[in-house]
């Protein structure tokens, strides 16, 4: 068994109707990774369609043209701003990037393997994370860093804690608050 050397808490913020709307949070620019949820055309339900990071803020590269040409199919769009938590951007000052893409990665390739879900992202679908990493998702409420007690339902596919070791994929449905 091999051990998990990347191990990441992921800070989602959102739901955000529009790049105005998140815009106008400015935490959101410090936030690497980015969903957009939403519904295909002629499709009921509405569920996760897209993951990117960027270097840049979120709401700056989701405007840019190539970036709006993939978004024409989706309608009823949410979007969604993650970072790394205080805890893990101090080990990540110098290969943020590279580790992003590990994040984005192992997200695409274990939502690419559930009925049900249909994601625009062609390139990563396919590749397995080439090493063992682990996420935990925390989900905040918008324009506040309060934690949400319940994670949306458009969101429900991605588990909050996710594991890949081992050539498998571990779950963890959902994190709850002891008092």
């Amino acid at each position: 068994m091999l051990q998990i050397k990347d191990l990441y808490v992921i800070e989602w913020m959102g739901p955000y109707k529009s790049l105005d709307d998140m815009y106008q949070w400015e935490d959101v620019d410090s936030c690497f990774i980015y969903i957009i949820t939403g519904r295909f055309a002629y499709k009921r339900s509405l569920g996760i369609k897209y993951i990117g990071i960027t270097k840049r803020a979120p709401y700056i590269r989701l405007n840019d043209k190539d970036h709006q040409i993939k978004q024409e199919d989706i309608k009823c769009k949410q979007y969604w701003a993650g970072r790394f938590s205080i805890s893990s951007y101090n080990i990540l000052t110098d290969k943020k990037r590279y580790r992003a893409e590990n994040v984005e990665n192992l997200l695409i390739r274990y939502l690419s393997r559930i009925n049900g879900v249909s994601l625009l992202n062609e390139k990563k679908r396919f590749k397995d994370p080439g090493k063992p990493i682990g996420i935990i998702s925390l989900w905040k409420k918008r324009n506040t860093n309060d934690i949400r007690y319940y994670k949306p339902s458009i969101l429900s596919k991605l588990p909050d804690t996710l594991i890949y070791m081992d050539h498998k994929f571990y779950v963890g449905e959902k994190i709850k608050i002891v008092q």
